[in-house]
């Protein structure tokens, strides 16, 4: 962006190698997951978030995510703030309920990602501030998530529609639901469609329920735009399917 003159020319550039060790891990504490901002994708995939089925997104995202080249790079707040629809992370993140640790000189300060994000590549962060660490709960022995990133082809996508689900069970019945879509209404940044989890939550699981769900609930509160990629029609349909895909296969982890 700076290349190209999107976006005005920085007095100075900050490079933060130097501090990487500080803020590159993952760990559980008694308040839940803690993961270093300066985390790489590769670093994170070495980790139990790519070994417990109850962080299965994880792994579905990774998969989904640019070559191993830039796995290698990019980080996970790097990802975070750049604020578009086509942050895979973001999504994933949104339905662990997540929260960011920002810091600076002046001290800290704890932000839901949801409040983070204000519109497309426009965040909750101070010119003077740094993500240090990305917190969520740990979540409960019967749950899992999902993330799909559909496109027209495997590598190196940004997404037609992307969606994440993270859903806890007791015996058959839904205790806790999580949606998200790279967009929901009119902001160009991931959202969580919370008519629709509030419409899963305490029911049976069930096909028939997901099919309400995607076919009644979502398009409530979904909006979708036409551009020189695709219709908002197509998008929507696209949408109802990645919901069921989504729900469907964290259940399927769940049971094993």
């Amino acid at each position: 962006m700076i290349r190209d003159r999107r976006i005005p020319i920085p007095k100075y550039l900050v490079d933060l190698n130097a501090i990487k060790k500080e803020l590159s891990f993952v760990e559980k504490k008694d308040d839940g997951i803690h993961i270093g901002g300066g985390t790489t994708l590769y670093e994170l995939s070495k980790t139990f978030l790519h070994k417990d089925k109850r962080f299965a997104g994880f792994v579905d995202v990774y998969k989904k995510f640019g070559t191993l080249a830039l796995r290698f790079e990019a980080t996970v707040a790097g990802n975070l703030v750049s604020a578009t629809q086509y942050n895979d992370y973001i999504t994933l993140l949104l339905v662990y309920d997540a929260k960011l640790r920002l810091v600076s000189v002046n001290g800290e300060r704890i932000v839901k990602l949801e409040d983070f994000l204000i519109d497309k590549r426009k965040v909750d962060l101070k010119p003077n501030e740094l993500i240090y660490e990305i917190i969520f709960p740990e979540p409960p022995i019967n749950s899992s998530s999902s993330f799909i990133k559909f496109d027209r082809r495997e590598l190196l996508i940004a997404g037609v529609v992307t969606g994440a689900t993270f859903l806890a069970l007791e015996d058959n019945k839904i205790t806790d639901v999580k949606i998200s879509f790279d967009m929901v209404r009119e902001k160009r940044i991931p959202g969580r469609a919370r008519k629709t989890e509030e419409f899963l939550k305490g029911k049976e699981f069930s096909k028939e329920i997901l099919e309400k769900a995607a076919e009644e609930v979502l398009p409530t509160e979904m909006e979708r735009v036409t551009d020189w990629w695709t219709t908002a029609e197509y998008r929507m349909d696209m949408s109802k399917v990645v919901l069921k895909r989504n729900l469907l296969r964290a259940y399927e982890r769940i049971k094993g």
